[in-house]
């Protein structure tokens, strides 16, 4: 075998490992980058305010500075407010002076000069003129326009005479004189630009960052700025209107501030290591549990001498070889637990018809500990049989394929189940025949009788008719105190279903109730049949309402499912033999059509209304099928007219042949001969039967003498009325009155 699994999870694990670990380098590579250009764009942020304050601030100290002059200097008030004839040279000297000592207090001030505008004179440190003989005249008419506005101006040229070489370049502060009217006239204070630059040339020298002023129309007031300098933050005052940019150097990006040095690298390299290290020695100890499993599996295999030895898997790896040993073994396991489930359900049901039976005893100890095999409840007081018995069974087996019958017993077993554990009677039942479910329970201790059990099954008949297609009829036997009493109880069950023909199908019938009725005798009803038969041969329509009351006595009886179809047989034995004496097209739609057809609903019916309806049914039209046949014969009105003479006739005592043929105008042995063939009879058989049904209706249904009786019905001879009537009864007419 080659044991390389150890070898397989290592390149399973490592390179998933390095290249997750390489991503988290790059990641804190790009998060500690991202992070330095926040911090630089803040900085850069913060620096550019304070640049910008820097401005502000010395701006603002300039004019300040011009502000208060103009508001206390007395030299220059009197500049803009004496007349021209009390100006002296001297005054004028003293406040060109003082513009001078105003320039050297304030450092940023380049150059400052004073306008009247009385006379548009122009007074700066070096000279006294006009305006238009003043170099930056074109600024003075601007501001004396006033166009000029009270913030600082953007950057300008500005030269003080005319033959004044390159001009400096300046921004400017113009304030009226006074502050609030200014028609005295102006001040105007110029400070160079390059003051400004090397202000913050002082503050940001550096070659990492840069910082860039510029005034209100965008113009370089003071720049440190490199070629390729990238803007990060960029700030304007409110006072002045300029703008501070302010960003890095050159080539320069935030990651400046991030330096990615050779111990961070010893860093990440020695904690990938480690890891590496770690899955080693992890994945080898976790592979010891497998390499102990597989020494075992070969232990095992060699001593079986089985075929996972490792020589005859040498060509599978560790897994495989664990998956294959795994399947035998699951393989083995469900054989043997199946094996044990059939072997179980086999013994749990042959225990079940031994306690039927009753061949041997079973002790109680026994019976416990079975129950406890089997997972089901203890006895804990009575016990009770119950057979259910699935109604028309053979129209179930015709609707519904044999997967489909099984689904069906296993839904009705399955409620049975949970009605009964529901009702706190425990049941345990098993399949005894096709259409039988014999069912064990076990009844509470307080239990008198089987009420409990009624009621139980009565919510199993009303489950199986709401959600089955077919019902079921339930057979109850008495209590049983002992188990050897079981048998009996359940022999009762089976018992009390065969009256199921009586009582009717979907219903409970308990074998107590049985009991309490008188049961019918089978063989007394052969007259009322014979009568049937022979009214039914002759296509009289008595043999309805002799049926319909043959039904009724054996309702009326408490007949058996087995007896009442013992009547049954004798009833179709009846009309088989009056069938035989027919013409041959009678005897073929008897045999081929009528027969098969009762004989097929004695197998599929259940009760007694049940057979009566449908005997009624096929009697009827083969009834009127024979009529029809009857009806095309040639002699079929001879035959009526005749029928009609003898119930007209049939008390006359010279009632004959003979007779008919002179009324009929026939002669007597072709009469004969076609009523035979007609109604299946010969004449005196028939004028007899007449004779003894109305000899029968009279006994019953008046208090006549026998002998009244015989003389009504044709026999004027008593003893020829005895004669004939034992014959055909079996009794005398006094016996058959008494019963």
């Amino acid at each position: 075998m080659r044991r390389n699994w150890f070898q397989r999870l290592l390149l399973s694990y490592l390179p998933v490992f390095l290249a997750v670990a390489a991503a988290l380098i790059l990641l804190s590579v790009f998060s500690a980058g991202e992070l330095a250009k926040k911090e630089a764009v803040r900085a850069n942020q913060v620096f550019a305010q304070h640049v910008m304050q820097l401005v502000d601030q010395t701006m603002r100290t300039v004019d300040r500075q011009l502000i208060k002059e103009i508001q206390t200097n007395e030299k220059l008030a009197k500049f803009y407010k004496s007349r021209e004839s009390e100006r002296t040279a001297l005054d004028l000297y003293e406040t060109s002076g003082k513009l001078r000592e105003i320039i050297v207090n304030t450092p940023f001030i380049d150059s400052i000069y004073l306008v009247r505008a009385s006379d548009r004179t122009v007074l700066s440190p070096h000279l006294m003129a006009g305006i238009e003989q003043f170099g930056d005249r074109e600024f003075i008419r601007e501001a004396l326009n006033g166009t000029g506005g009270s913030r600082w101006t953007d950057a300008r040229s500005y030269r003080e005479f005319d033959d004044q070489g390159q001009p400096v370049t300046v921004v400017s502060q113009v304030r009226q004189v006074p502050l609030l009217g200014g028609e005295q006239g102006i001040v105007v204070v110029n400070v160079r630009t390059s003051a400004i630059a090397s202000a913050i040339k002082e503050m940001t020298e550096s070659d990492v960052s840069f910082v860039r002023l510029l005034d209100g129309g965008g113009q370089t007031l003071a720049s440190s700025q490199g070629d390729g300098a990238a803007v990060l933050t960029s700030v304007t005052s409110e006072y002045t209107g300029w703008t501070v940019e302010s960003g890095l150097q050159g080539n320069r990006s935030a990651f400046a501030g991030f330096s990615y040095t050779s111990l961070w690298s010893l860093l990440h390299v020695g904690l990938v290591a480690a890891g590496a290290v770690w899955i080693v020695l992890v994945t080898r100890r976790n592979y010891r549990p497998i390499r102990s499993i597989l020494d075992r599996i070969d232990a095992y295999a060699l001593q079986r001498n089985s075929a996972f030895a490792v020589g005859g898997r040498a060509d599978q790896d560790e897994f495989r070889f664990i998956e294959t040993a795994l399947d035998d073994l699951v393989e083995r396991t469900i054989s043997y637990r199946k094996l044990h489930e059939e072997d179980l359900i086999f013994r749990k049901r042959n225990f079940f018809l031994e306690l039927l039976e009753g061949g041997s005893p079973v002790t109680d100890e026994r019976f416990q500990a079975e129950m406890r095999r089997f997972g089901m409840p203890e006895r804990i007081a009575g016990l009770a049989m119950a057979v259910v018995e699935i109604d028309k069974y053979a129209e179930l087996c015709s609707r519904y394929s044999q997967r489909d019958q099984y689904l069906l017993k296993f839904a009705l077993s399955s409620v049975i189940a949970e009605i009964a554990q529901q009702s706190g009677l425990p049941a345990w039942m098993e399949w005894t025949s096709n259409r039988e479910l014999s069912v064990l329970l076990h009844l509470p201790p307080e239990a008198e009788d089987m009420g409990a059990a009624v009621r139980m099954f009565e919510n199993v008949k009303l489950w199986t008719n709401r959600h089955l297609s077919f019902t079921v009829t339930v057979g109850l036997g008495t209590p049983a105190l002992r188990l050897d009493e079981l048998p009996g109880s359940h022999a009762e069950a089976l018992e009390a279903l065969k009256y199921k023909s009586a009582f009717g199908s979907n219903r409970i019938i308990n074998a107590a109730s049985i009991r309490a009725k008188s049961q019918g005798e089978v063989y007394k009803h052969l007259q009322l049949m014979r009568a049937i038969a022979q009214r039914f041969r002759a296509g009289e329509a008595g043999w309805e309402a002799e049926m319909n009351r043959l039904f009724a006595e054996l309702k009326e009886g408490v007949f058996s499912a087995d007896d009442a179809l013992a009547v049954l047989h004798s009833l179709i034995h009846h009309l088989q033999r009056e069938m035989t004496e027919l013409p041959p097209e009678f005897g073929r739609l008897w045999n081929d059509d009528t027969l098969p057809e009762l004989h097929r609903v004695m197998e599929q019916s259940d009760t007694l209304d049940e057979w009566r309806e449908r005997f009624a049914a096929i009697l009827s039209a083969s009834a009127r099928r024979m009529e029809a046949m009857r009806t095309v014969r040639t002699n079929h009105t001879v035959m009526l007219r005749m029928k009609d003479c003898i119930h007209e006739q049939y008390a006359n005592p010279n009632l004959s042949l003979t007779f008919l043929g002179s009324e009929l105008n026939v002669s007597p042995k072709y009469l004969s001969q076609i009523f035979k063939e007609e109604f299946g009879v010969n004449f005196l058989d028939y004028v007899s039967e007449l004779r003894i049904r109305e000899a029968k209706r009279l006994l019953t249904e008046s208090e006549e003498t026998v002998q009244d009786i015989g003389v009504r019905v044709g026999y004027p001879s008593v003893r020829s009325f005895l004669r004939v009537f034992k014959k055909a009864t079996g009794v005398t007419p006094g016996e058959f009155r008494k019963k």
